[in-house]
C-alpha cells in the first residue's frame, strides 16, 4: 500500500464529492453524509497545503525544524524510508500554519474566501471530532451550502498548483470487487506457464 500526499488529498476530496452528491438524493438521513463531507474536506485541504509545502521544502511540513533534521538524519543512517518510522511523535503543522508559510514564505496568495471559509469547516470538524453538534433546519441547510462553496473554493485554488487535479479526482477511489473466491492455484499453474513461455521465447 502506498498513499502519497497528493494521493491522500485527491481521495479526501472525491469522498467530499460523493458525500455532497449523495446529499442532493436523500430524504432523510444526510447528517452522516455532511459528517464525512466536514471531516474528509477538512483533511483534504490539510494535506494538499502541505503537499505544496513539501514540493518547496519538506521540513517546512513539520512545527520543529530541528526535530525534524534530526530525524532525517536517523533515517538516513538506519536506511530507513520515512522519518515517522524513526521518530513517530514528530508533529506536521495544521492548514492555518501551512497557508500562514506558503503565503510568507513564497508569496503564494491564498483566496480570502478559501480562508474564511476553512475556518468556519474547522469549528464543525471540532464540535464533530470533540463532542457534538446540534443545528436546526435552516442552520443544516446552511452549512450544506457553506461546504459546497468551500468544496468549489478549494478545487478552484488547488488546481491551479495541480496539474490535471479534475482528472485525478474523477479517477480517484476505483475500486474492483472480485465477484467469487479467488482459485489461487489456477492463478500460480498459469503463472508458471507464463514464465516457462517467457523462457521458450528467450531461447
Amino acid at each position: 500500500m502506498k498513499l502519497s500526499l497528493l494521493d491522500n488529498g485527491v481521495d479526501s476530496l472525491k469522498a467530499t464529492y460523493n458525500s455532497l452528491e449523495d446529499i442532493e438524493y436523500l430524504l432523510v438521513g444526510g447528517e452522516h453524509r455532511i459528517k464525512d463531507a466536514i471531516l474528509s474536506l477538512n483533511h483534504a485541504n490539510e494535506i494538499l497545503f502541505k503537499l505544496l509545502l513539501k514540493q518547496r521544502a519538506e521540513c517546512l511540513v513539520f512545527i520543529e525544524i530541528e526535530a525534524y533534521m534530526n530525524a532525517k538524519e536517523e533515517m538516513n543512517v538506519k536506511g530507513k524510508d520515512n522519518v515517522f518510522e524513526v521518530k513517530p511523535g514528530l508533529q506536521t503543522i495544521g492548514f492555518s500554519e501551512a497557508i500562514r508559510r506558503l503565503e510568507l514564505l513564497f508569496d503564494i496568495e491564498v483566496c480570502p474566501y478559501l480562508k474564511k471559509s476553512l475556518q468556519y469547516l474547522k469549528q464543525k470538524r471540532n464540535q464533530i471530532m470533540h463532542y457534538e453538534i446540534e443545528l436546526n433546519k435552516g442552520e443544516f441547510v446552511a452549512l450544506v451550502e457553506k461546504l459546497k462553496k468551500c468544496y468549489e473554493y478549494t478545487i478552484r485554488f488547488f488546481s491551479a498548483h495541480i496539474s490535471g487535479l479534475s482528472e485525478l479526482i474523477e479517477d480517484a477511489r476505483f475500486e474492483f470487487y472480485s465477484l467469487e473466491d479467488p482459485d489461487v492455484e489456477a492463478m500460480h499453474e498459469e503463472a508458471s506457464a507464463d514464465h516457462l513461455a517467457d523462457l521458450a521465447n528467450e531461447n
